[in-house]
């Protein structure tokens, strides 16, 4: 996510020599994280910040895609929607205190 200078949070914490953590996926996980970006990158944003999923949408991504998810995956990626939206609203506030002080 961008600011109005278009920077975004790892390109400002290499401008201050702060660290940006790099996530950590364990090899039997990197399915998941890559259907999850699959999944994230054809969803529109909202007008307040990132929509959560939806079941119809991972239904229309797994018919056009041919994956086949156990009941455990779907929740999996459900949770890691959840936890991107959450951190998606608290960079968009922390973008907005940063630009108005």
């Amino acid at each position: 996510m961008r600011d109005i200078n278009g920077e975004t949070r790892r390109e400002r914490n290499e401008a201050f020599e702060l660290l940006s953590p790099e996530a950590e996926v364990p090899e039997a996980g990197h399915p998941l994280w890559d259907w999850f970006w699959d999944l994230r990158s054809a969803q529109a944003p909202g007008f307040s910040g990132p929509v959560p999923l939806s079941h119809q949408e991972m239904l229309a991504w797994l018919q056009l895609t041919g994956n086949l998810l156990r009941r455990e995956d779907i929740a999996v990626l459900k949770a890691m929607d959840g936890r991107y939206c959450q951190v998606v609203v608290e960079e968009t506030e922390a973008i907005r205190a940063r630009e108005a002080g």
